[in-house]
This record gives C-alpha cells, sequence and structure tokens, in this order.
C-alpha cells in the first residue's frame, strides 16, 4: 500500500529556527552515509553537504534578523523555503528507490522523524515496549554546543527516537524531537544546541513493533 512509504514528516513549520537546524543537520549526516542516496545520484537532487549551506546561511541572516532587521527576516525565510523544498524533494527521492526495492524501512535511514499517523497505526496494532533505557550525556570534545547521548542498547530494540527540551520540562509539550531515528543507542551525537544552556534529553525505542516507554530524563549543560 502506499501508506507503507508516507513514513517521514517533511512539515517542520513550527519548529523555531535552532530546533529546524538541528532537524536539517541530522538529515545530512544521515545522507551522507546513504550509499542509495549518493549513488547515481540524479544533479536535481542536491549533495547533502547543500543542507550544511543551507544553515550556515540562515544563522548568518539571523544575526540581523533576529534584531528585527525586516529584509534580513525575509532572506531567512526564503533560505528556509529553499531548504524545505531540496529537504521535500531528497525525500521523494529515496521514496522512490524504497518503493522500487519495496522497502519501507529504507526511510527510516533519513533521520527525520515519523509521521504521526504513522504512529498512531503503530499504537493501534501493538502494545508499548517496557524495557528500560539507561541514559548517560557527555561533552563532545573541542566542538562548542555538541553533546554524546551514551545509552544502553536494548536487544531488538532500534530504531531509536530522541526528545530534548531546552530548560527544564513543565509539560509534554516541552519536549520535541531534534531530528530523526537512530539504529542504535550506544553513541549519538547532537549539534547545533545553544551553549551555556541545560538541555533536558530522553530516549525511547519506536520500531516497528511500537513506541517503547521514554527513559528517565536526564541533563547536561552545554558549553
Amino acid at each position: 500500500m502506499p501508506d507503507r512509504y508516507d513514513l517521514v514528516e517533511t512539515n517542520f513549520r513550527k519548529l523555531s529556527y535552532p530546533e529546524y537546524y538541528m532537524v536539517v543537520n541530522g538529515f545530512a549526516d544521515a545522507l551522507d552515509v546513504s550509499e542509495l542516496y549518493n549513488q547515481n545520484r540524479p544533479e536535481h537532487i542536491v549533495p547533502p553537504q547543500r543542507y550544511r549551506e543551507h544553515i550556515t546561511t540562515m544563522k548568518q541572516l539571523s544575526v540581523g534578523a533576529d534584531r528585527g532587521d525586516s529584509l534580513l527576516q525575509e532572506q531567512r525565510q526564503a533560505a528556509r523555503d529553499r531548504t524545505d523544498l531540496d529537504m521535500y524533494s531528497s525525500v521523494s527521492y529515496m521514496k522512490t528507490i524504497a518503493i522500487h526495492k519495496q522497502d519501507p524501512t529504507i526511510l527510516h535511514s533519513l533521520n527525520l522523524p515519523l509521521k504521526e499517523s504513522h504512529h498512531k497505526a503503530l499504537r493501534k496494532l501493538t502494545p508499548n515496549k517496557a524495557a528500560e533505557i539507561l541514559v548517560e550525556l557527555r561533552h563532545l570534545r573541542n566542538e562548542p554546543g555538541a553533546i554524546v547521548i551514551l545509552g544502553t542498547h536494548i536487544r531488538n530494540g532500534g530504531p531509536y527516537l530522541i526528545n530534548i527540551c531546552k530548560g527544564e520540562p513543565i509539560s509534554e509539550e516541552s519536549w520535541y524531537n531534534p531530528g530523526g531515528h537512530h539504529k542504535t543507542c550506544t553513541r549519538i551525537i547532537l549539534r547545533n544546541l545553544e551553549p551555556a544552556n541545560r538541555y533536558y534529553v530522553r530516549l525511547r525505542t519506536d520500531g516497528p513493533e511500537g513506541p517503547g516507554k521514554w527513559s528517565q530524563p536526564v541533563s547536561i549543560i552545554v558549553l
């Protein structure tokens, strides 16, 4: 069925710019290591590095845009719109590959969150997992704004979903997904965090058999 291949979210309009940068950067990292994406990639499908260039452009424009410069705000939004279009094209390209190979799990490797409709369908079909995940956070040496997440891998538990929160979480709405799924949770790097802020992190399994329970939140002050 076509719905099997309509898995990943491509609408990130509600994300703040820092949150958006994290999603785009994670997507670029996933494409970097995807042989299916890079082998025989058509010219109209952008290379992974293009997404990092988009992030750099938006960050440069943000210096003035965040101070209220309306022209720079328009230019930053135009750069974000361009990024959205490129992401949509890249996801569509990977979707054609997944359909050709009749393997929707290929789309799980894109480091993008699953659509909520897909989560709801999984929850109806299968019960939650009860496995616990223990999480430890460390700073990434010589890289400001980056942390390393170390989790205990659950047997047959992948892929894993990350939630983070800047500042102490006061409700479920405080949490957000920085982008995508991870095959293992033993070592995950998060970049583009805001230094001098405390971030809370939690993990859960999020495989085809349904979402697991969230780990206990842990926190770290980003350097």
